[in-house]
């Protein structure tokens, strides 16, 4: 009767070990996709739109162009949408916002952000603002890019400079 308790148990070890040789996962074969995690530089470029978003005049091409700047640059890029009236006034609590997520960059696409963004600019001097289609007025620490049919271009090539000037 011992020896076939000793046998039972052995085969119960062997049983064992070819089970977890078998189901075990093991390095690619575990049956998921390979992680897609994307490393971001220090530095954000952020779009304030119309109540639209996206589909606000001028604000596609406007994103088009921070995307661009993101995928050589790896700048992390985001929108808000402002509701509400299309006002000076009702953009700038937006406008704020951006200022306090501590966006590098704030790109504005036409008016009334881009007024918004004149009047805010001497408030946050360590903030670079970018008018897209404003008044084409400027400042210390404003640009103005002119809407034309390489827009697109134009702000993904502003966004990469003040990439460059910030030292990432």
């Amino acid at each position: 009767m011992r020896r076939w308790v000793v046998a039972a148990a052995a085969g119960i070890v062997v049983a064992g070990a070819v089970a977890a040789a078998v189901w075990w996962p093991s390095g690619d074969d575990s049956g998921l996709p390979p992680a897609r995690a994307r490393v971001y530089a220090d530095f954000s470029a952020c779009l304030l739109t119309g109540g639209q978003g996206l589909a606000s005049p001028g604000a596609g091409a406007v994103w088009a162009g921070l995307q661009d700047a993101s995928g050589d640059t790896r700048i992390k890029v985001s929108y808000l949408a402002a509701s509400g009236p299309a006002t000076e006034a009702n953009y700038l609590p937006y406008l704020n916002s951006l200022a306090q997520r501590r966006c590098d960059v704030i790109l504005t696409a036409g008016e009334p952000g881009t007024s918004a963004a004149l009047a805010q600019a001497a408030a946050h001097p360590a903030i670079r603002f970018v008018a897209v289609g404003g008044t084409g007025r400027e400042g210390p620490n404003v640009s103005a890019v002119r809407v034309t049919d390489h827009v697109r271009g134009d702000v993904a090539e502003t966004v990469r400079a003040a990439a460059r000037a910030a030292g990432r």
